[in-house]
This record gives C-alpha cells, sequence and structure tokens, in this order.
C-alpha cells in the first residue's frame, strides 16, 4: 500500500497545500486503503472507489465546514470520512457502535445531513441556497447526486424548482451508470451513447441550468478546472457538472460483477471470495424470492416490480428466469406502486417487493391508488424490524404502526418460513384486494417445524401452546423470543401459551377475544415502536371488550435506535426474553 499523503491530511483545509499531481497520488493511496480496509469489514465499496478523486477535488476545490458539500447519498461518503480525520473509525465498520455506514452530523460537524436514503440532497441543498440568496452571504452550496438518486421524485421536484428563481448551488451528478443495479429509464438513455454529453447539456441547460462536463471523473486535473468554474459560476444562478465515473474502480473483481460490489461482506479482494451482499444461508428473502419464481412459472399473469433493491428482495434468479416480467423501475418507489396499480386494474397480478423503510416513500400511493380503489396488489415488505448496521432510518420498526390504520389494506406477518411460502403461493392463484406480507431480513429460525406445527388453511392466529394461565400474542419476527419467554417462565413454574398472531389486519378479534377471555395475562410482543403498533390494537380490544384480562405491551419505546445487530438491539430496548421476564416480575409479582 502506499503511503504518506492520507496521513498528512487531518482536515480538507489541508489539500490546499497539494499540488493536483499529489491530489492524484492521494487518491490511489485512498483507493488502496478502502479495498484494504473494507475487504475485512464489509460496506459500500462499489459506490465508493468511483467517487474518490471527485471527493479530493470537490475539497481542494470548496471550503468546509464555511461551503456545504451534502452528498446524495451518503453511501459515497468514504473518502469525505477519510479526508475529515476518521481513519481510525474505520476498523470499527460493522461492529456495534462503530462507524455509520453512512454520513451522520452525529459522527462529524462536516457532515451536513444524515444521509442514508436517497433522492434528498438537492432539495435540502436548495434550502442552504435559499437562505444564502436572501441573506447575501457568500458560502458555496453543492449538492452531490450519485448512484441512481436522481431519477427520485423529490430529486426530480428539486431539480425543477431551483431554476425558477435561480438559486446559486452546483448539483453534482456523480454518473457510474448504476443504482444497486444498471440504471434504468429515460435517464439512462439521456445520459449513455456517444451523445450523452450534447444530450445532457441540452436537457439540463433546457432547464434552465449552466451546464459543465466532466467525462474523465478519475482525472484529478479536468475535475479541479471544472469544479473551480461551477465555483464562481454558481455565485449568481444554478449549475450542473455531469461527472462520468466507474463504480467499483480500481478493484478487478468489481468488473464483472453485477452490482459492482455495491455493498459486501468480508471478502478476499483477490479471489472474490465472500462477495455476497446478503447473509449467508438459508434468508426469509431467499425464501421469498425462490417461491415467487416458482409462482411466475405457474402462472404467466404474476409481474414482479422492484425499485432498484433486487437483492435484498432475494428475486435476481427471477430476473434471469422472467426477465420480461421482473421489473426494475429504478429509485423510484412511488412509480413501482403506481405501475403495479394500473397492472392490477388491467388484470395482471402484481407483487411489488420492498425494502420496508422504502416502502415508507410509497404511503400516498398505497392509500390513494391502491387502497382506496380496492386493486389486487400484493406488497413484498422485505426487512421488517431491526435491519442490522445500517442507519437508524434503516430499521422497519414503524411497519405496523403506520400501516394498520389504512383501510382494506390486509397485512400478513408470516411465523415461519412455509407461512410466509403458503401465502405467496395463495396469492399468485386468487389474490383478492390490496395485501401487505412482511418479513424480516435474517435466517430462517433452525427450529421453526419442531416449534410450530404447519397449519394450511392460515386462517386466524394460531395458537402454538395453550394456556389457563397467560398467553404471548407474538408477530412473526418475535416468535423467537415468545418461545424463549414461554421456557424462560415455566422454569419458574408459571404456564403461559404462545400464540402465532400472523394477520396484523385485519386482527381476528373473536379468536383472540376467546382466548383473553380464558386468562388472566396477556403479553404481545412486536419488533416496532409500541405507539400504534399491534400491541396497541390489542389494548384497544381489550379497552372495547373488556375481556378482564391484564396486558403487558412489550415493544419499542418511540425513538430512533441506532445500528446493530437484532439480539443486541433487542436487548438494549428491553424486547429479548430476559427483559420482558423482569417486567412482569415487576409487574405481577403475584404471578411469581
Amino acid at each position: 500500500m502506499k503511503s504518506g499523503y492520507l496521513d498528512k491530511v487531518k482536515e480538507p483545509g489541508d489539500l490546499k497545500r497539494f499540488s493536483v499531481n499529489e491530489l492524484a497520488s492521494l487518491s490511489e493511496e485512498i483507493r488502496d486503503f478502502l479495498i484494504d480496509s473494507i475487504s475485512k469489514t464489509g460496506g459500500h465499496i462499489g459506490a465508493n472507489l468511483g467517487v474518490i478523486e471527485l471527493t479530493v477535488a470537490l475539497h481542494y476545490v470548496f471550503s468546509m465546514p464555511e461551503d456545504k458539500i451534502i452528498f446524495d447519498t451518503g453511501h459515497q461518503g468514504y473518502t469525505h470520512k477519510l479526508l475529515t480525520n476518521r481513519k481510525e473509525l474505520f476498523k470499527t465498520l460493522n461492529q456495534r457502535g462503530g462507524m455509520s455506514r453512512f454520513l451522520t452530523r452525529d459522527e462529524s460537524d462536516y457532515d451536513v445531513i444524515d444521509a442514508s436514503h436517497a433522492g434528498t440532497a438537492i432539495s435540502i441543498a436548495s434550502g442552504f441556497a435559499l437562505k444564502k440568496a436572501l441573506k447575501h452571504t457568500q458560502e458555496n452550496v453543492v449538492a452531490v447526486v450519485g448512484d441512481g438518486s436522481l431519477v427520485e421524485g423529490m430529486s426530480a421536484e428539486g431539480l425543477n424548482y431551483i431554476p425558477e428563481v435561480q438559486l446559486p448551488m452546483v448539483v453534482v451528478i456523480n454518473d457510474n451508470g448504476m443504482s444497486i443495479p444498471v440504471n434504468v429509464g429515460g435517464i439512462r438513455i439521456l445520459f449513455s451513447g456517444k451523445d450523452w454529453q450534447k444530450k445532457s447539456r441540452n436537457h439540463f441547460e433546457g432547464l434552465g441550468y449552466e451546464f459543465f462536463c466532466v467525462e474523465d471523473g478519475h482525472d484529478m486535473e479536468s475535475l479541479v478546472t471544472v469544479l473551480k468554474q461551477a465555483q464562481k459560476a454558481s455565485r449568481n444562478h444554478a449549475v450542473v457538472v455531469h461527472v462520468k465515473t466507474e463504480k467499483g474502480k480500481g478493484l478487478a473483481i468489481a468488473k464483472n460483477h453485477k452490482y459492482k460490489l455495491h455493498f459486501s461482506m468480508p471478502f478476499d479482494p483477490r479471489t472474490g471470495a465472500g462477495t455476497s451482499p446478503v447473509p449467508a444461508g438459508k434468508t426469509y428473502a431467499v425464501v421469498a424470492g425462490d417461491k415467487l419464481c416458482e409462482v411466475m412459472k405457474q402462472n404467466e399473469d404474476i409481474v414482479i416490480f422492484t425499485p432498484s433493491t433486487p437483492y435484498a428482495s432475494g428475486i435476481d434468479h427471477c430476473f434471469e428466469c422472467f426477465p420480461e416480467r421482473t421489473i426494475d423501475v429504478g429509485m423510484a418507489e412511488q412509480h413501482a406502486l403506481g405501475q403495479a396499480a394500473g397492472l392490477a386494474m388491467a388484470g395482471l397480478k402484481p407483487f411489488v417487493c420492498y425494502q420496508s423503510t422504502f416502502m415508507q416513500r410509497a404511503f400516498d400511493q398505497l392509500i390513494h391508488d391502491v387502497a382506496f380503489m380496492n386493486l389486487p396488489v400484493t406488497i413484498m415488505g422485505v426487512r421488517s424490524g431491526f435491519a442490522g448496521y445500517d442507519s437508524s432510518t434503516h430499521h422497519g420498526i414503524y411497519d405496523l404502526s403506520y400501516l394498520r390504520c389504512i383501510p382494506n389494506l390486509k397485512i400478513f406477518y408470516p411465523g415461519t418460513a412455509y407461512e410466509l411460502e403458503t401465502m405467496i403461493e395463495e396469492r399468485g392463484k386468487s389474490p383478492d384486494g390490496p395485501m401487505l406480507i412482511l418479513y424480516p431480513y435474517e435466517k430462517v429460525r433452525a427450529e421453526e417445524d419442531q416449534e410450530q406445527p404447519r397449519d394450511k388453511s392460515l386462517k386466524g392466529a394460531q395458537v402454538v401452546h395453550q394456556s389457563r394461565t397467560g398467553y404471548i400474542l407474538s408477530v412473526g419476527n418475535s416468535l423467537g423470543t415468545a418461545f424463549k419467554l414461554r421456557k424462560l417462565l415455566a422454569s419458574r413454574n408459571v404456564d403461559f401459551g404462545v400464540v402465532n398472531i400472523r394477520w396484523i389486519s385485519p386482527l381476528p378479534q373473536e379468536q383472540l377475544l376467546s382466548l383473553m377471555k380464558s386468562v388472566q395475562y396477556v403479553v404481545t410482543l412486536e419488533e416496532n415502536v409500541l405507539d400504534g403498533g399491534f400491541g396497541g390494537s390489542i389494548a384497544e380490544l381489550i379497552s372495547d371488550h373488556e375481556p378482564g384480562c391484564k396486558l403487558l405491551r412489550s415493544g419499542i419505546e418511540k425513538c430512533f435506535v441506532g445500528p446493530g445487530d437484532k439480539d443486541d438491539l433487542c436487548k438494549e430496548v428491553r424486547i429479548d426474553a430476559e427483559s420482558i421476564l423482569k417486567i412482569m416480575e415487576q409487574r405481577w409479582p403475584d404471578l411469581f
């Protein structure tokens, strides 16, 4: 590994002393460092390798923290972190309490926003630029848009408005031709082909921007020259700088990789061993993807949509087997659901695969375009519950709260892989109105078939263990905790039954009321915030019908939970079996 230049950079201002040739050498040193470091920890390696020279040049030309450089999305931020004195933090990436995968204001004053979802930087930067225009201040404002996020609805809205009042700012487009997979749609067409520069210029100048271009985004001299021109031009009006980069540059194994190693577990940079972006083993996402592929073989009316998250949804095989009926719409969560609504109205059977955290962006479409018209659209919501070491914003711990209020929307949360497969098969045959199927981003529990007998009907809740004392009512991703809690209670000579709820909406009210009338105590388990969650629906049921039992709701107090391993986070927020037992002892001492 080359050495020397990076250790001289303690803050971005130190770059001002470097020559352009030294900046290029620094970039190569950063590339070597990132490949070595991320191969050991795992992380977003592909996108970051493509933006090294651009980030170095940005910090050379502009002056943070006075100037505002806003990255969209945060997984472009590793070079920025290195240039802002965080080299020693890299060894802690993907560890509890370690360096964030994204950009976060808690980590550095140089991180302007908490950037973990795509499509926000242009609009937020326009707010900084508006302040500059109103107060006649001199700072520069730059939005760095990359990895396909230009097609996000919010990006399009921001791009449309900025020239209206000629806000003094720079929009840098880091164009590597990809989001997570290869870009799709009109923007891809605009930015490709031999005449891409002419088309791009005509497009942005037609919108009202002054346009600059860097054909080789890894040539430091060109970057510095053009960014200085853009800096000067943006004092009075809006500017676009279109920069062509190569995702995964400098890492040979990324060249032919489907996603250019967008994200990877720890890997061997020479052989490529270990480059899977998803947890090893049989996960619920793999189960769902395999079953979707199977039902597509059985029914030619089934079409799958995803907003650029194919590997997280486990549907890579569907793309290979049915490329015409498996559609990546780009990073366009709202459009995905709107197109699915039209397809359903046309008589076909759409499945829409989201990571649940990104499904929030299609909330309006879910209510207005799908539920209101009661259309037979099936939504697959993977990564419900805790989402690992991505940002706090990636946890799917709000799903039940904001979704169970929607009329016509059935919400099914399978307790086992078998139930997940069975419901997908049923929806493939005869979808009736809209349904959301939620499931976690984790391995299938090895003991599922031993703990739970298979129930072919899937009607109502599944009473796994009966009791005359109390019941543990559990959402699917908390069933492991439910069975552990039952054993802990049994060791204290307290008998509790376990109920696999399955149906969040409509709640099987009569069945649950009958169960609650037969016992004195009820505990609800969910990997969701308590406000408006599953436990809240049981509290409402008890309040309205007074079955005569006592209730303990176990869930997450309303907050943003940091990244981390599921078991560690459950302990932190006190929804693990041991913590729940202690709460029960305090709440109900007579039970023991």
